[in-house]
């Protein structure tokens, strides 16, 4: 047999945060290996297109950023690619706890001791850029809020800092890209949704038209970036001065990029992403790099959970080793085939985890609804699986949510369909727990090598 050879960079996503993220990335990486940086995530941009895994996800690298005062007391910002405190998880963690361990939870972002800062500043820890925050702020109104042009950009010393040696050639490749789209946004009329001022809406129209012709233009200057601080740990305040950094410490925080999108702001519309300070209650995505490879592409990373579980059930489920009777059981349905839910406790939402597949299905009738008490922030469907219980027909076992929920106009009730069934399920077994499932480093390897 063939061995499949793994991809060579590919994403990693934990739902339990950066530690599991980034342990999962290291290990796949090797010891030898290493987790991405923003200049490798640029690479991979400047290979690929829109479309492509490195422009339409977002990523938290190893580039980071720190911000405080120099050894002549100028406010300075420092930018480095895997070579600084933050570049080990011991390091990342032991910066991000001035946040996550304030009792108080009054503390925002990272922290570093003035002591590297000047260690940093100095080149100790390697190669870095650093950008004088006086200066850079002063040319611009609102600074690390604002969508920047290509022609802002390009002169943009924190953004060339953050992106690395092929900053001009990736942006160049950007603005292509946004011009095709303006292009084909100006042959585009959206669908009327909310005007019913139909020579209002022409005018929407004209104006849209227009500024996407404009961007569209061989030599346009589209705007297509935003350098951004942290939003909970701002930099600068425009006319109100800089955040006050406590003594004896300087700011940090791991740079994150984010996916193309389409974006309306300032009466524009944009293909535009954002390079960002890293926010430690944030998703986070790293890059997994083998030894010696090259950055021609990002492979997304472990597939969809439920996706898996109709490929491949024969690894994904487990053999109960007691089966016992069928209890009433939430429904779902992926791809056509239908499964029981793993049952909830007390007043909650569902877990949405598939856990007996269903062999046999049938339509009871009875109550198309049932309604219950907002728990919570509307929209938040919490309930306790007896209330549907008690309004289910005799010969009932099982219900579906079978349509949106909506919300009576006193806004404390939940008007929620449903539909009833009489299923039979083969509980002999039983499918994994989807936590399970991305914490067993071994089993995403073995459907990563069943998935190439």
């Amino acid at each position: 047999m063939k061995t499949k050879v793994l991809p060579s960079v590919m994403a990693f996503y934990h739902e339990d945060g950066l530690v599991a993220a980034w342990k999962q990335a290291k290990r796949y990486a090797g010891t030898t290996g290493r987790i991405g940086t923003l200049p490798d995530i640029i690479d991979a941009r400047i290979a690929t297109k829109p479309g492509e895994t490195p422009w339409e996800t977002y990523f938290t690298t190893t580039t980071a950023e720190f911000l405080g005062r120099s050894k002549k007391g100028n406010l300075i910002l420092i930018v480095a690619h895997g070579t600084d405190p933050l570049s080990t998880l011991d390091g990342i963690q032991k910066a991000y706890s001035w946040e996550y361990n304030d009792k108080s939870r009054g503390r925002r972002g990272g922290r570093i001791t003035q002591r590297d800062f000047f260690d940093l500043e100095s080149g100790k820890f390697g190669e870095v850029s650093i950008v004088d925050m006086k200066s850079y702020c002063a040319l611009y109104q609102f600074p690390f809020m604002q969508m920047l042009r290509l022609s802002q950009a390009m002169r943009d010393l924190v953004l060339r800092a953050r992106l690395g040696t092929n900053t001009e050639r990736y942006l160049q490749i950007h603005a292509e890209f946004a011009r095709e789209w303006h292009r084909e946004q100006a042959r585009l009329n959206p669908e009327n949704k909310y005007s019913t001022n139909e020579y209002t809406f022409q005018e929407f129209l004209d104006r849209r038209r227009k500024q996407h012709t404009l961007d569209g233009a061989e030599d346009s200057d589209p705007y297509i970036i935003a350098v951004k601080d942290a939003g909970n740990c701002r930099y600068s305040f425009g006319e109100k001065g800089f955040r006050q950094i406590e003594r004896g410490y300087a700011i940090a925080h791991l740079i994150s990029t984010g996916a193309l999108c389409h974006l309306y702001h300032e009466e524009n519309e944009s293909l535009v992403l954002d390079v960002s300070c890293h926010e430690w209650g944030d998703g986070v995505r790293f890059v997994a790099i083998r030894p010696e490879s090259k950055i021609i592409s990002i492979h997304a990373g472990i597939p969809n959970f439920q996706d898996m579980i109709i490929k491949h059930p024969d690894i994904l489920f487990e053999q109960v080793e007691s089966p016992t009777e069928l209890e009433f059981s939430t429904l779902m349905e992926i791809d056509g085939k239908w499964f029981t839910q793993y049952p909830k406790k007390g007043e909650r939402m569902d877990t949405d985890e598939p856990e007996y597949a269903v062999t046999r299905i049938h339509k009871v009738d009875g109550p198309s609804s049932f309604t219950t008490t907002i728990g919570g922030y509307y929209g938040f469907l919490k309930y306790g699986i007896k209330e549907v219980k008690n309004i289910a027909p005799r010969n009932a076992n099982a219900y579906y949510i079978s349509g949106d929920v909506e919300i009576l106009q006193e806004g404390s009730k939940h008007v929620v369909p449903v539909t009833f069934y009489h299923i039979e399920a083969n509980t002999s077994r039983r499918a994994i727990r989807e936590k399970s499932f991305h914490n067993n480093y071994d089993l995403l390897m073995k459907i990563l090598e069943l998935e190439n």
